[in-house]
C-alpha cells in the first residue's frame, strides 16, 4: 500500500462496509440541517478503522467521504467541495429540503520511521500515514452569522482534537496499528461521534459565551466613555463659571475704572476751564483803576 495514501484501494465489500455509516452503536437523533459536521472517519494507509455520521442528504455525504479521501496525501490539509450539491433530498415529491454544497476536510500524520517529510514510501510495512477526515456543512442552521470567518478553523480544530485523542491508542494498540476495516467502531465511534456534535452545541456556547463576553466588555467600555465625558463636561462647566464670574469681576472693575476716569477727567476739565476763564478775564478786562 502507498504510504501517502489509497484510501479507496480497498475491494468492494470494504468500500460498502466502511461507507454506510455503521450502526454497531447506539447513535443519537441528530438535526441534519443543524449539524455542522455529518460525518468523520480515521484510517490508516487507507484503510478506515473508524467512522461516524450519517447520509441524510441522498448520497450528498458519501459522495463528499469519498471525494476527500481520494485525494492525494501532503503535509498540509487537504480540502474537497461537493460539486453536484444544490439537489433535493427526503421526499422528492414534496422538495422536502434542499441538498447543500457540503465540503470535505482531511488532516494527515505521518509515522516516518525513517523516511523525510512526506515523500512517496517506499512500501515498508512499518511506514504508516494516519487520515484524520471528515464532511461539514456550511450552510448549517447552527452557525453563526457572519461564520464564513471562523467556520474552517472550528473544523480544522476538531480533527486536531481527534489527533490527540487517539495519540495514544494509534501508537500502541494492536487494533489500530495492524486492524482491518472498522476495526475499531466499537470502542471510538461514540466517542467521535460526540466529538462530532459538541462542534456544533457546545462551540455555539461558547461562541455565543465570547460573544456575550464580548457586549460585555463593550458596555463596560462605553460606561467609562460616558463617565469620562461626563467628568470632562464637569470641568468644562466648573472652567466656564469660572470664566463668567471672572466677567463679572472684571466688568465691575472696568465700569469702576471707567467712572473715576470720567470724574478726572470732570475735574481736570474744570481746572482747565476756570484758567483758561481766568486768563481771558485778565487780558480783555482792562483794570478799572488805571482807566479812570
Amino acid at each position: 500500500t502507498n504510504n501517502k495514501q489509497k484510501p479507496r484501494q480497498q475491494t468492494n465489500q470494504q468500500d460498502n462496509k466502511a461507507l454506510t455509516m455503521a450502526d454497531n452503536y447506539d447513535a443519537p437523533v441528530r438535526d441534519p440541517v443543524a449539524e455542522k459536521i455529518l460525518w468523520s472517519s480515521i484510517s490508516r494507509n487507507g484503510t478506515i478503522l473508524v467512522e461516524a455520521g450519517d447520509d441524510p442528504f441522498e448520497g450528498a455525504v458519501s459522495q463528499t467521504a469519498h471525494g476527500i479521501l481520494s485525494k492525494k496525501a501532503t503535509p498540509g490539509w487537504e480540502y474537497f467541495t461537493l460539486k453536484n450539491g444544490d439537489g433535493w433530498f427526503g421526499n422528492k415529491s414534496t422538495k422536502q429540503g434542499r441538498v447543500p454544497r457540503l465540503k470535505g476536510v482531511k488532516f494527515h500524520v505521518y509515522e516516518n520511521n525513517g523516511n523525510s517529510g512526506w515523500e512517496e514510501s517506499t512500501g515498508d510495512e512499518e511506514s504508516i500515514v494516519w487520515v484524520f477526515a471528515c464532511v461539514f456543512n456550511p450552510e448549517a442552521s447552527s452557525w453563526p452569522a457572519n461564520h464564513q470567518k471562523y467556520m474552517l478553523s472550528d473544523v480544522q480544530s476538531f480533527l486536531e482534537k481527534i489527533v490527540g485523542l487517539t495519540d495514544m491508542p494509534r501508537s500502541c494498540d494492536p487494533e489500530w496499528r495492524t486492524g482491518e476495516t472498522l476495526s475499531c467502531q466499537a470502542s471510538f465511534a461514540p466517542i467521535l461521534l460526540q466529538r462530532m456534535q459538541e462542534v456544533t452545541y457546545l462551540g455555539t456556547m461558547a461562541r455565543l459565551s465570547t460573544e456575550v463576553d464580548n457586549a460585555t466588555e463593550l458596555m463596560q467600555s462605553n460606561i467609562t466613555a460616558i463617565m469620562e465625558r461626563e467628568e470632562k463636561l464637569q470641568n468644562m462647566q466648573e472652567k466656564s463659571s469660572q470664566l463668567e464670574e471672572m466677567a463679572t469681576v472684571f466688568k465691575k472693575k472696568s465700569s469702576g475704572v471707567r467712572r473715576r476716569m470720567m470724574m478726572q477727567n470732570a475735574k481736570h476739565g474744570v481746572i482747565l476751564g476756570t484758567a483758561i476763564t481766568a486768563g481771558v478775564a485778565i487780558v480783555v478786562v482792562p483794570p478799572l483803576i488805571a482807566i479812570l
